[in-house]
C-alpha cells in the first residue's frame, strides 16, 4: 500500500512538474498557395518576371525585350486563348520564357485556371 501510494504521489509530482511551454501556432508571412495551379506558378518562379499578381512587373521584368502579359487584366486575358495560354507554357516563348514540356496536360490545365483567374475580381 505503501509503495502504490508513493508511486501515485511521483507521477503527480511528475505530472505537476511538466514546465513545457505550450505549443505556438505556426504564422506564415504568406498565404499559402490554394490551388494546384498556383503552386505550379509559385514552383516554376514565373512571379519573377510575370509578378505575383500576374501583372508583368516581376523584378527580372525589366531586362526583358518586350512587355509580358498583363494576366491581371481581364480585357487582356479576353483576347487571349486557353489553348494559346498552354502552348506558350508548353514550348516557352522566343522573349526568355522558357518551355515546360515536361508538364502533363492536367498540370498545363491547373495552371491556366490559376492565370486566368488573376484577372477576376473577388466579386466575380
Amino acid at each position: 500500500m505503501k509503495k502504490s501510494f508513493l508511486y501515485i504521489m511521483v507521477v503527480l509530482f511528475l505530472v505537476a512538474c511538466d514546465t513545457s511551454a505550450p505549443k505556438e501556432s505556426v504564422v506564415f508571412s504568406e498565404a499559402l498557395p490554394e490551388s494546384e495551379g498556383e503552386q505550379l506558378y509559385l514552383d516554376m518562379k514565373c512571379p519573377t518576371c510575370h509578378g505575383y499578381q500576374g501583372a508583368g512587373d516581376g523584378f527580372l521584368s525589366v531586362g526583358l525585350p518586350s512587355n509580358l502579359v498583363d494576366f491581371s487584366s481581364a480585357e487582356v486575358m479576353a483576347s487571349i486563348s486557353d489553348d494559346q495560354l498552354k502552348e506558350s507554357i508548353f514550348t516557352g516563348k522566343s522573349e526568355g520564357m522558357p518551355g515546360y514540356p515536361q508538364f502533363t496536360d492536367h498540370q498545363v490545365t491547373e495552371l491556366v485556371r490559376y492565370i486566368r483567374s488573376l484577372s477576376e475580381s473577388p466579386s466575380d
